[in-house]
């Protein structure tokens, strides 16, 4: 179920518990849902640039700060802004833990990365790793839990690591390894 689609349970007279993909966390993807947002449940592995317990984190002063120095028209506290800025940042540490500025090295070093933490909007406490064998990143997460009027999510459970657990349900003909 993604944000648009919110609204038609509640007007059928359905009221469930819902869980939308941590794809579709943002800011915009809810406002899209109206109220039907209030409460749906996902994951992140990001810290919600829209939540105020948020603003003295430096890696949250330092994106907004650069956010208005070099794209003050950015809406700033959506998520899919600060996921931008998060993929940017670990690209920028793949580069610099790569052993040579070519395709292969780097793509090499983004299949074998070794764990880094306090990347970009990165949750604190966790850690980022890759594998021959498991290339997914975000197996450090927290449940969260979008309110309407606050306009933002709140973590409903603790820092959940599952580092390693998803290399085994990859198709293992895309771990080219």
């Amino acid at each position: 179920m993604c944000s648009s689609d919110l609204p038609a349970a509640p007007a059928a007279g359905w009221h469930p518990i819902t869980y939308m993909s941590g794809t579709c966390v943002s800011k915009l993807l809810f406002l899209t849902g109206g109220a039907s947002s209030n409460n749906v449940i996902s994951v992140t592995p990001l810290l919600d640039p829209a939540d105020p317990a948020n603003a003295s984190n430096a890696a949250m002063q330092l994106y907004k700060t650069k956010m208005k120095q070099y794209q003050p028209s950015a809406d700033a506290t959506d998520g899919i802004v600060a996921y931008g800025w998060t993929t940017a940042a670990l690209f920028a540490k793949i580069l610099g833990e790569s052993p040579a500025a070519t395709r292969s090295a780097v793509m090499e070093t983004a299949r074998t990365l070794k764990p880094v933490s306090g990347v970009g909007l990165q949750l604190p406490g966790s850690s980022w790793s890759t594998s021959k064998t498991d290339w997914f990143l975000g197996e450090d997460f927290r449940l969260i839990q979008y309110n309407v009027s606050e306009g933002h999510t709140n973590f409903i459970g603790p820092l959940i690591n599952d580092s390693g657990k998803a290399g085994p349900l990859s198709p293992t003909n895309l771990l080219n390894g």
